[in-house]
């Protein structure tokens, strides 16, 4: 059992079992890029119980830790900014330049586009989701299983990555 950095202890029994089946994920092979939990928190946390509105825009690197659910229209992550979302996230669209962290579902009903590598979007619930889109390396993981309308990677990579979440247990259908 990984140890949280002190910051997040108060998530403990929400966030060890999902970090410890991220673990095994990655020490299997199983996944396109590791979730760096001290990455996501080396500067700093700010606490939400939960996220809504028209408009959420986070562009401080300071990682926002959502105990609840993150309901808004879009969703705006800027370069090194980061989500942490212990429950589910819903939007109509996200536009990710930074990381995000998904335990619970997630549903974006027209399009998630990502940006610029080491960011990643991690999903561990189902996901529900329009066009998704992965420009410069940016990696898409839906782990849950679901749907997706569409998947493209700039790089070409998307097989290859659709190939590891389905070996990883994910019933992630595109297209469907």
């Amino acid at each position: 059992m990984r140890v949280l950095p002190s910051p997040l202890e108060l998530h403990a029994s929400v966030l060890s079992p999902a970090l410890d089946q991220l673990d095994a994920l990655d020490a299997d092979g199983m996944l396109a890029a590791p979730v760096d939990l001290e990455a996501m928190v080396q500067h700093g946390v700010e606490h939400r119980l939960h996220l809504d509105g028209q408009r959420l825009e986070l562009s401080e690197p300071t990682c926002v830790v959502v105990a609840g659910d993150v309901v808004v229209d879009a969703l705006v992550l800027e370069e090194q900014s980061v989500l942490l979302v212990l429950g589910n996230l819903k939007a109509r669209s996200a536009e990710l330049y930074g990381t995000a962290l998904v335990l619970g579902a997630c549903e974006v009903s027209e399009s998630i586009v990502g940006h610029g590598e080491p960011h990643t979007l991690t999903v561990l619930g189902e996901v529900q989701a329009g066009r998704c889109e992965m420009h410069q390396q940016y990696i898409m993981q839906f782990l849950g299983g679901g749907t997706l309308a569409s998947l493209s990677d700039s790089e070409g990579g998307e097989e290859e990555l659709l190939e590891l979440m389905r070996a990883a247990g994910s019933e992630l259908q595109v297209g469907a």
